[in-house]
């Protein structure tokens, strides 16, 4: 299969325009995966435990995975036509002025029923004259999607731009007989601190025995001037570890045999990848540390596109990350079932 950059970045605009808060996935998002997912010709998605699974979970030997809501505000409070509102993720933006948009059920169905601008005032989040918001409510960034040549600027491009890499490589393994499937899950949010994962782990106990995990996300901000990076780069990133060993750990002898031979392999295949330092926040791998009833310790490595913008509310990326991303993931998984070096890849 040929990864065509302009076909994924075409599908990362499609989903960016939605305005999904964590919980609405798979009320808001389903027809719109499901139409990818007939582009591609995979597997109709289905949901599954509060997450969007694409595949056999039972048979796959590798499954990737990524999440698909974006960073959301809760409506803690509606008093005399203004809205109170507490963030559901890391929220360290310095406007003074939001633009949001807010999410809610009416007469029985899901969808945007207001927009407003948030003020941050002391320890607060604000919101007057927004319309019709109620207590329950969610709201996301309102952001304008820019595309400058091969980089895009939007909200929500931090998750899903994982998801788009992952069902490109899923498609390219299908075509070459691997058995493999997706899953995009709902409620990767970063509060409360130190726990990240709300919906993968219910997806544990369905894996294979022999499954192994590709983690594909975004790597943003950082620490230690670590995982600044002045442009997007174009290339995929290997990292050992999230949280730098806080989170998950890839299993020694994996991340050996990628840094010295799958990466390697692929390079000499045209594909932009390289080992990296930078600082991975932990996210679904959190739900392979913590969950103590699946019975099975998985191994997994993680695939990463980085990016620019130190909040949610817009970042940037380049979309041959994507291509990269993919093509990577695809190789590392023909070359680690026993293939050869991932022939048809290019």
């Amino acid at each position: 299969m040929i990864f065509e950059d302009d076909a994924m970045l075409e599908s990362l605009v499609r989903m960016v325009a939605w305005d999904v808060p964590h919980q609405f996935v798979p009320d808001l998002l389903l027809p719109v995966l499901t139409d990818e997912c007939a582009r591609l010709r995979l597997p109709a998605p289905e949901p599954v435990a509060g997450n969007l699974v694409v595949g056999d979970l039972s048979s796959a030997r590798f499954v990737l995975a990524a999440h698909l809501d974006e960073a959301s505000f809760s409506v803690i409070e509606v008093y005399d036509g203004q809205a109170m509102l507490a963030p559901c993720h890391r929220f360290r933006t310095q406007e003074a002025r939001l633009p949001l948009t807010f999410v809610g059920v009416r007469r029985g169905g899901p969808g945007s029923v207001a927009h407003g601008i948030a003020k941050v005032v002391g320890d607060s989040l604000r919101c007057s004259d927004a319309g019709d918001v109620r207590l329950g409510d969610r709201a996301v960034y309102r952001m304008q999607t820019v595309q400058n040549g091969r980089i895009i600027s939007a909200k929500a491009i931090d998750d899903r731009a994982g998801a788009i890499a992952a069902l490109h490589a899923m498609a390219a393994l299908l075509e070459l007989g691997v058995p493999c499937a997706v899953t995009l899950s709902d409620g990767e949010q970063n509060l409360p601190d130190g726990y990240f994962s709300r919906t993968f782990p219910q997806l544990l106990r369905k894996f294979h025995s022999s499954a192994l995990v590709i983690f594909i996300d975004g790597i943003f901000g950082g620490r230690s001037g670590r995982s600044t990076f002045l442009l997007p780069p174009s290339e995929a990133l290997v990292v050992p570890h999230s949280g730098d060993g806080r989170g998950y750990t890839v299993p020694p002898r994996l991340f050996a045999r990628l840094r010295d031979e799958v990466i390697p392999g692929a390079r000499s295949k045209g594909i932009d990848v390289r080992a990296s330092c930078a600082y991975h926040s932990r996210g679904d791998d959190w739900g392979m540390v913590t969950n103590p009833t699946s019975g099975v310790n998985h191994a997994g490595f993680f695939v990463s596109f980085g990016g620019t913008g130190d909040s949610p509310q817009i970042r940037d990326i380049d979309v041959r990350a994507l291509q990269n991303c993919a093509r990577f993931a695809a190789y590392a998984v023909k070359a680690l079932s026993g293939g050869e070096e991932a022939d048809g890849m290019g």
